[in-house]
């Protein structure tokens, strides 16, 4: 079989060029310049359209191509292009698309059609398992995607680009579907007591071809070669959706007042602002207009603990986000506000990629932390009780999870770390120690110091043999090298 022979048959039954072209195996560049592709094959070339590279349609199509159903058509394409146009794309300040095509089920059953044909007509020149031409998903990536980048003046980014979703249907699907459905259950009938399979777009994919399903069995249920339809595809719905944004810092926590999330208890909220909402609200708008953002951090504190020093590592997830990067004076802007809120400062802030967020969790028991904590003795700090807190080799402890968290943690007995103590008194008050403690991430201080009635072993408490207790506490210290400095 020549190519010349293929395009002719192909020709014979109503097919367009692109889906000629697609039974010639083309590939990239080459449907760009339908001529040159045709002449470089050694076959004859006859301009359905009068235009070789296809911008606009100069003379109408006789016919809707039967096996594309005039997908490929610079008429369609603009259609296409038009509907993209007239949604809020413009609002997205974004360089990238990428294209969600949706396509109907008779849009695969049309192409195995002509395969069926093209085997009954060719023979043992057709390959009975592997179809005659470039597959649909494949040629949209070649022929449409460029296309429409060309048009919108974008890039395709998978990663990073608006989703544009486009949902084609077609008038003859339910009928298409009614006798696939009677064929299916010709072709692979149930076993006794096993339900109907559902038919879909995988299940054309994995059990039909000439190879499984005979040419006669198909027949009964599809016309061979496929007919003309009166109808070419529709286009039933285009939305955009812009692309996740992922902006990272590190935030201080200055206040004692301050929860991390919105702290709800029954129903009523116990403090009117937290880390998350006074972060969000100075960032996520420049992004999107939409409320659900998602805040991550590596960790968090108790409400009435500081965090300071360079600060805690956290992510803002932005999804429908209109930009994808910031000026360093937004930034400005956005550090600024929130350190007007004189209970949150963050630094460091920018755009980070997803893979990027492996850093905030992964080891996240393995990371030291840095604590400084203002503590009480029943009776003054003596040389004895100061020696025996100034620990530099580590120790382990168990500590059972805490009553206070109870409520959103299991009843576990975790083991941890500490690296080291130092303890120093106050000059004011002999009363009042400064302990800095070196941590294992995960490790409960206000715990370790006071027992918690022997659900930690050991304490502070147990080993200087008295009653003590926490006043204050701050973080100093996290032991996370990212996101990368920039301040």
């Amino acid at each position: 079989m020549k190519n010349q022979e293929l395009v002719d048959y192909l020709k014979e039954c109503g097919v367009c060029l692109f889906c000629q072209l697609r039974h010639l195996k083309a590939r990239g560049e080459e449907y760009k310049n339908l001529k040159q592709s045709f002449e470089r094959l050694n076959v004859s070339y006859e301009d359905e359209s009068d235009n070789t590279s296809d911008p606009i349609i100069k003379k109408k199509r006789e016919n809707v191509c039967p096996t594309c159903l005039d997908l490929f058509s610079a008429d369609f394409k603009e259609k296409l292009i038009d509907s993209i146009l007239g949604t809020d794309i413009a609002k997205y300040e974004c360089d990238g698309i990428v294209l969600a095509i949706s396509i109907p089920i008779v849009l695969q059953l049309q192409p195995l059609a002509m395969w069926y044909a093209l085997l009954d007509k060719f023979g043992k020149d057709i390959n009975e398992e592997r179809a005659p031409d470039v597959s649909l998903k494949e040629a949209i990536k070649l022929i449409i995607n460029p296309t429409i980048c060309e048009r919108l003046k974008k890039t395709y980014d998978i990663e990073n680009g608006i989703m544009i979703n486009i949902n084609l249907g077609h008038a003859q699907e339910e009928a298409i579907l009614y006798r696939l459905r009677k064929l299916n259950n010709l072709a692979y009938p149930p076993k006794k007591g096993q339900k109907l399979e559902q038919i879909s777009r995988s299940l054309i994919e994995k059990k039909y071809n000439p190879s499984r399903v005979s040419l006669e069995l198909f027949k009964d249920a599809f016309s061979v070669p496929p007919s003309i339809p009166n109808e070419g595809l529709k286009l039933e719905s285009v939305t955009v959706y812009g692309p996740t944004t992922y902006v990272a810092g590190r935030y201080r926590k200055i206040s004692r007042k301050l929860s991390h999330t919105p702290w709800v208890l029954n129903g009523k909220r116990v403090m009117d602002d937290s880390i998350e909402e006074i972060i969000i609200r100075n960032i996520a708008p420049y992004f999107c207009d939409q409320k659900k953002v998602n805040f991550m951090s590596s960790g968090r504190e108790d409400v009435d603990v500081r965090c300071l020093g360079a600060g805690r590592p956290f992510v803002l997830e932005i999804s429908n986000a209109f930009r994808t990067t910031m000026s360093s004076q937004q930034t400005l802007k956005m550090k600024a506000n929130i350190d007007a809120s004189q209970k949150v400062s963050v630094r460091d802030l920018q755009i980070v990629k997803r893979e990027d967020l492996t850093h905030i969790k992964m080891g996240e028991e393995q990371k030291r932390k840095c604590y400084r904590a203002l503590c009480q003795l029943d009776s003054p700090a003596t040389v004895g009780i100061l020696e025996m807190l100034n620990v530099t080799k580590g120790f382990e402890i168990q500590q059972k999870t805490p009553i206070r968290v109870l409520h959103r943690r299991p009843l576990l007995t975790r083991p941890r770390s500490i690296y080291s103590l130092k303890a120093s008194v106050c000059e004011e008050n002999k009363h009042l120690l400064i302990l800095d403690v070196v941590t294992q991430a995960g490790t409960y201080i206000k715990e370790l110091v006071h027992g918690e009635f022997g659900r930690t072993t050991p304490s502070i408490a147990s080993i200087i043999g008295q009653r003590i207790d926490i006043v204050a506490l701050d973080v100093e210290e996290i032991d996370l090298d990212w996101p990368p400095s920039i301040d």
